[in-house]
């Protein structure tokens, strides 16, 4: 039997809002330079390279012919700015967090019908919470130090917006996660109270 109230919980509205922004910000920090080349973590203006999660686009003076390179893999490496590939690579978990919050999202709108997947929702949003602060830690790490080493050679590196995306994304999930318990135990005593009147009024009749 699903459990029904006529109006869910404004926190796990709230909840389902903020996962749902979050897992967007991911899905394009995810999707960023060369696929969206608009969005990408970091462009080094003195030679124009912009790089994304899956591999990086040059324009112009890297390239030598005036036009656009891009490199599409999962996982690379440049130089000794970006030197690790696996590091790099360790980035698809961007996607994986994106892919995620998609199940935590439709989660937490059954959850606003049906009590039962509660639990569920907790969970999802929870695991989808770890997997972005693994994915933020890596990005930090990752473009923070190539930051670094592009600013040591005057390469006037400037953060993108796919950066900013991860950050704000993964400040979105960690504030569902205390949306959601509130949530489900303000519907949980919802149906306790309703449940108990139903039984006394039965009784009395």
């Amino acid at each position: 039997m699903a459990y029904r109230t006529r109006q869910s919980p404004l926190s796990l509205t709230l909840a389902a809002t903020a996962v749902f922004i979050a897992t967007l910000f991911f899905w394009l920090s995810a999707f960023s330079t060369p696929f969206i080349k608009h969005i990408h973590y970091i462009h080094t203006r003195e030679n124009d390279v912009r790089w994304g999660n899956f591999g990086w686009c040059a324009d112009g003076p890297l390239t030598g012919i005036g036009g656009r390179e891009c490199y599409r893999h999962v996982g690379y490496e440049f130089g000794r700015w970006i030197p690790h590939e696996h590091a790099v690579g360790a980035l698809i978990l961007v996607a994986l967090t994106a892919g995620f919050g998609t199940f935590a999202f439709f989660s937490l709108l059954h959850s606003a019908s049906d009590l039962r997947s509660g639990a569920c929702s907790f969970f999802l949003t929870l695991f989808t919470t770890l997997l972005a602060t693994i994915s933020f830690l890596l990005v930090v790490i990752v473009f923070g130090l190539a930051h670094h080493r592009f600013n040591q050679d005057t390469l006037r590196p400037h953060y993108g917006a796919a950066f900013v995306l991860v950050i704000i994304g993964w400040l979105l999930y960690l504030a569902a996660i205390p949306l959601v318990v509130i949530g489900w135990f303000t519907e949980r005593r919802y149906r306790n109270t309703t449940t108990t009147t139903h039984t006394t009024t039965a009784v009395r009749a």
